[in-house]
């Protein structure tokens, strides 16, 4: 008998740092994630940015979170892409949206789904201020945590 819970899973995780955006564009988190717990889920090749590709099919249990700082009152969103396209209902049905406060406070920004995802899928997040400014802005400690969610095996 052989008989598998979990067939991809995975945390991934960086220190981040400052990140530079551009005025009302959708930008990648220039931020290569290190594995850790790993099975059927992986960092692509070659990849420069805080994204994953899975290597099994299936339903997605997905954590994703970081602490933001050097605020400067502006509103900021982030959304998840698979393979370079927004996804969720409407092109915006994951969307988070956070403010950043124009002090020294740091604040944890996360979100949660399920994601119905393809063998060879590519998951990341993007970022998004409608104008950017002068002040310094830090995505710091990275993290994402991915679980598919159906059994395989043979009883």
């Amino acid at each position: 008998m052989q008989f598998q819970n979990t067939i991809a899973y995975g945390t991934f995780l960086n220190t981040g740092g400052q990140v530079t955006l551009t005025n009302a564009t959708w930008t990648a988190l220039a931020f290569v994630p290190t594995e850790t717990l790993v099975k059927n889920v992986n960092v692509p090749n070659g990849a420069t940015t805080f994204k994953i590709q899975v290597q099994e099919t299936g339903m997605y249990w997905v954590e994703f979170s970081f602490i933001a700082e050097g605020g400067d009152s502006r509103s900021y969103s982030i959304r998840p892409y698979v393979n370079n396209a927004v996804y969720g209902s409407g092109g915006t049905g994951m969307e988070i949206k956070f403010y950043q406060q124009p002090t020294t406070q740091k604040y944890e920004v996360s979100t949660h789904g399920l994601f119905a995802l393809t063998k060879d899928d590519v998951l990341e997040w993007k970022i998004y201020v409608p104008t950017a400014s002068a002040t310094n802005f830090y995505i710091n400690y990275l993290k994402m945590n991915i679980l598919n969610l159906q059994q395989i095996g043979l009883h």
